[in-house]
């Protein structure tokens, strides 16, 4: 009797691996800017890639400590907060800014004429901050009112969730500040205008679970990565000036 080998194709499943943003702005704005990222990561790894919108930092540190998503970007400040908490997690690459550096600057902005520097402002004042997570948040202001010999516990503070939202109510309200990263003081310096600026500020990193994915899944992102514009390897000690300010503040 003749044997007969059977020789069947190898079926390859993708996997999905999902990734979500920081809500620094509204969702469509974020998904037409990481859509080119996802559809390069596909196509270099053959997985497939999803985009989940995270809508306050929160749930964005909450989804990933659960495993919902792989794959985040975030800033120092939110790094620095969730690895005391999630040893998961691991930088990979940072994006570099349209000046190809891997770094920015928090901004102090206002639209009142009457405010310009830190010294013009009253206890009246009202400052507008994106969020407590967020690196130009609570951290960074503090930081440039200590450099004023001031103190933000004196003042009226409100988060607003976002850097867009920050620029709507300094331009609504008279008499208020507020705190966005650079690239959005410029983007609508045409309603704001700056009045301090902070130290270099490590920019926006990927991140990604390893509790999820293997070393080898990893290494083949990185890898893919390496060749992707505008990005570097993430370097080492990259977070440092960051974690000493981080103390000098006393920012939980």
């Amino acid at each position: 009797m003749k044997k007969f080998l059977l020789f069947l194709p190898m079926i390859i499943f993708a996997q999905v691996i999902r990734f979500s943003p920081l809500p620094t702005d509204t969702i469509d704005n974020l998904y037409t800017k990481y859509e080119p990222l996802l559809k390069y990561l596909s196509k270099k790894t053959g997985d497939e890639y999803k985009f989940v919108y995270s809508p306050t930092y929160k749930v964005l540190l909450d989804n990933f400590k659960s495993g919902k998503v792989d794959l985040i970007t975030l800033g120092a400040l939110p790094y620095l907060r969730l690895k005391e908490e999630f040893i998961y997690i691991k930088p990979i690459v940072t994006f570099l800014n349209k000046y190809k550096k891997p770094y920015y600057t928090c901004q102090i902005i206002t639209s009142d004429n009457n405010i310009n520097s830190l010294d013009d402002i009253s206890m009246d004042t009202t400052v507008f901050l994106t969020n407590k997570l967020s690196t130009c948040g609570y951290l960074m202001t503090q930081y440039m009112f200590k450099k004023a010999n001031k103190d933000l516990e004196e003042y009226n503070y409100k988060y607003v969730g976002n850097h867009v939202n920050v620029v709507y109510n300094v331009t609504l309200y008279n008499n208020a500040i507020g705190d966005v990263k650079s690239s959005i003081a410029k983007e609508y310096s045409h309603f704001v205008r700056v009045i301090d600026t902070s130290i270099r500020i490590p920019g926006f990193s990927l991140f990604v679970n390893t509790q999820k994915l293997s070393k080898k899944q990893i290494k083949k992102i990185t890898d893919s990565l390496k060749h992707y514009v505008n990005v570097i390897i993430t370097p080492k000690d990259f977070y440092k000036p960051i974690e000493k300010i981080r103390e000098e503040i006393k920012v939980q």
